[in-house]
């Protein structure tokens, strides 16, 4: 009789290799030698994952920390909390962090586990899963924080994982590209929101503990009030509306007009322009970053469709690299453009600030417009995020276009879900408005109050 362990080996041995005729398509990591070397290495880790204590499925300190609720948080308390910041208050809040984030980790590792296995076994998200496996092991054994020495070195591992876990959005972006079609389109939407949501939640904790740890590790740091520039860790208690669009504005402009060699549309901007609030600008400037360069590209192209034959030579890049954004003209008072403005309205009520955006852009046709929110490939894109194999590291920031960590023109397909993801994470919202053959409305709503937690599911 075969022993147990050798049957168990034959049986996931057969499936792993069914599932690899089956899935043909599944890209091989760029270092192995062939794709033979490839698909024994991924056998060899799917196997020994069925039977490593520390991975299996009903793992009993897995199941500790999934059984445990996240303890969410509001923005508000993130300001309250850092700008009446002492040493005992670090240190409290070093240690909610180093609670928290295994938790939330654990929830996650089970969303892995409770995927179809064929899904499971593609390289991408298996790298995500381990990536996840590693972190939750790291963070879970970190001891209790008792003094500033060991809140230091609890976030100098914070700050190496954060950096490790860059490579996760493109590796899920390209694991559920390769297996959309073995999930229904509504359960991997809700995975890959949970997952980005999580992984925001996750990056908020721990850059506000590095944050707030910096400042107090400051000497010029004043404590009691607002930070530098009106800022506590990561939050902007001075965000003001107006500036920040034109900010967004001008770097898509700025591209626009590197690239195209040509004038890009005017953004004109109305309505309460100096509303102040408090929010993280990463979220908000992804959020408008994106609507924005939808819409200014999206009319050029449509009066010019010449351009879409352009793309950006490295020489280009360079000198996009070196423009001075911040210090761009008055996007208002640019008379030179040929193409009809993009309109931003800004509303700002008792509790919600509101952006609306809208072009003249030609707006989305009827076949694309229901899967514009969805990460699942559909008949006209089948393979909607292939150019992350371009993408080794993704944070989601608008830094990475403003600095062209990623290639300014580059369509990577995640950023009209990406920002939804952003808006809904403190209790707001994206909505779009099309008229197909005409132009766009898009609608961003964000909590002016900060009262709103944190949005996970």
């Amino acid at each position: 009789m075969v022993p147990r362990v050798q049957r168990l080996n034959l049986h996931w041995s057969r499936q792993v290799n069914h599932s690899f005729r089956y899935k043909s398509r599944i890209r091989p990591f760029p270092y192995f030698s062939s794709p033979n070397s490839f698909f024994q290495t991924i056998k060899s880790t799917v196997q020994s994952r069925a039977y490593s204590p520390q991975q299996f499925y009903k793992n009993r300190i897995l199941d500790q920390y999934v059984s445990q609720s996240v303890n969410t948080i509001t923005l508000r308390q993130l300001v309250v909390f850092g700008r009446n910041l002492t040493e005992d208050r670090l240190l409290k809040s070093g240690n909610y962090v180093r609670t928290e984030l295994p938790i939330r980790l654990a929830h996650r590792i089970r969303d892995f586990q409770n995927l179809p296995f064929i899904v499971g076994t593609n390289p991408h998200i298996a790298m995500v899963y381990d990536l996840y496996w590693s972190a939750f092991e790291k963070l879970r054994k970190f001891p209790t924080i008792t003094n500033l020495d060991e809140n230091d070195e609890y976030c100098d591992t914070v700050k190496g994982l954060l950096k490790e876990h860059l490579v996760v959005i493109p590796q899920l972006a390209l694991g559920i590209s390769e297996c959309s079609q073995h999930l229904h389109p509504d359960q991997l939407d809700r995975f890959m929101n949970t997952m980005l949501r999580s992984r925001i939640s996750r990056r908020v904790l721990a850059e506000q503990q590095i944050a707030l740890t910096e400042n107090w590790n400051d000497p010029g740091y004043v404590y009691g009030q607002d930070g530098h520039d009106g800022y506590i860790g990561i939050v902007s208690t001075q965000c003001k509306s107006g500036e920040i669009v034109q900010r967004c504005a001008n770097m898509t402009r700025n591209v626009c007009r590197t690239i195209y060699n040509i004038e890009p549309p005017q953004v004109l901007v109305d309505g309460h322009v100096d509303t102040t609030f408090a929010y993280i600008p990463d979220h908000i400037e992804y959020m408008l970053y994106e609507l924005l360069n939808n819409s200014i590209r999206g009319v050029m192209l449509k009066f010019s469709p010449s351009l879409k034959h352009v793309s950006e030579p490295p020489e280009l890049l360079q000198q996009f690299q070196k423009l001075e954004r911040l210090k761009s003209p008055d996007i208002s008072k640019d008379p030179s453009s040929i193409y009809p403005p993009i309109s931003v309205t800004i509303s700002s009520g008792p509790t919600d600030l509101y952006f609306r955006i809208s072009d003249q852009g030609g707006g989305i046709s009827d076949e694309i417009y229901p899967h514009i929110w969805s990460f699942a490939s559909t008949p006209t894109l089948n393979n909607k995020f292939e150019n992350f194999v371009k993408v080794p590291q993704m944070a989601a920031k608008v830094q990475e276009y403003e600095q062209s960590i990623i290639p300014p023109t580059l369509h990577l397909g995640i950023g009209l879900p990406m920002s939804k993801v952003y808006a809904e994470y403190w209790g707001g919202g994206l909505t779009l408005f099309t008229m197909d053959g005409y132009g766009t409305d898009a609608y961003v709503k964000i909590s002016r109050l900060g009262n709103r937690e944190e949005n996970l599911e």
